[in-house]
């Protein structure tokens, strides 16, 4: 009895590709959106969870409302010197905000606790960096027009855009110090490397930095605001999909 030879044909090179592509679109699952991730954390974690410490934060915020009042609101300063000191103090609900974050959840026990959780310390805290910022917005905002009432020399739409691109500015150095070495001696130095260097152009080339600030088109503060607010988006956002070995939350 002869026995006839099965034979198997073989796919061409196109149909491999397409099986191929098949196999890594079902089993790989599509990266979400930053919305959709934040709005999926905010779901899961719960907005109690994810801000306990809403009495610490507010406390905070007060603390920085106040300080911020203080040394700007009743000032007798020139204009100059008005808009260096709104430069250099504007990032500061968002420090306090973001420096107590980053101590509360980093320099813990807990931060070595293995990687089991969905969501991990930096995505926890890119979440709340988000909120931070907005809060700091608003905030800002406020008191740039409670100085603008008080001090008429001073102009509330440039007073404004000076604000609002030293905060994302700062933002922006803030999580890149954040991410590339993750420790608190970092982080510190680029808050003091802030403050110093803010402090040597305001105290030491006084005339010329501020005339600098208020001479400045309001079109070049709108391009350097959204470049660096579009920046900030992009960071936080490898933030929010940085994963480690450790620190889960």
């Amino acid at each position: 009895m002869n026995k006839e030879k099965f034979k198997v044909p073989m796919p061409d090179d196109q149909m491999i590709h397409l099986q191929v592509e098949q196999i890594v679109t079902k089993g790989l699952q599509r990266k979400p959106s930053f919305p959709i991730y934040l709005k999926t954390m905010g779901r899961q974690i719960g907005m109690r969870h994810l801000f306990a410490d809403r009495v610490e934060l507010g406390l905070l915020l007060l603390a920085a409302i106040a300080l911020f009042s203080v040394l700007l609101i009743p000032a007798r300063t020139p204009s100059e010197g008005m808009y260096a000191s709104i430069f250099l103090l504007s990032p500061i609900v968002f420090l306090a905000f973001s420096l107590y974050t980053y101590l509360n959840k980093i320099e813990r026990d807990t931060y070595e606790v293995e990687m089991s959780c969905k969501f991990n310390v930096y995505q926890v805290i890119a979440f709340r960096m988000l909120l931070f910022s907005v809060v700091s917005i608003l905030v800002n905002t406020l008191l740039i027009a409670l100085i603008a009432c008080v001090h008429k020399d001073i102009s509330f739409s440039r007073a404004l855009m000076i604000s609002l691109t030293a905060l994302f500015l700062f933002a922006i150095l803030f999580l890149y110090a954040l991410m590339r070495r993750r420790s608190l001696v970092m982080v510190t130095m680029t808050v003091a490397g802030w403050m110093a260097g803010n402090g040597l152009l305001h105290y030491g080339a006084r005339e010329s930095y501020g005339a600098l600030l208020m001479q400045l088109p309001l079109l070049i503060y709108t391009l350097v605001l959204v470049s660096s607010a579009i920046l900030y988006w992009k960071t936080l956002k490898r933030l929010l999909y940085f994963r480690q070995m450790k620190g889960a939350f």
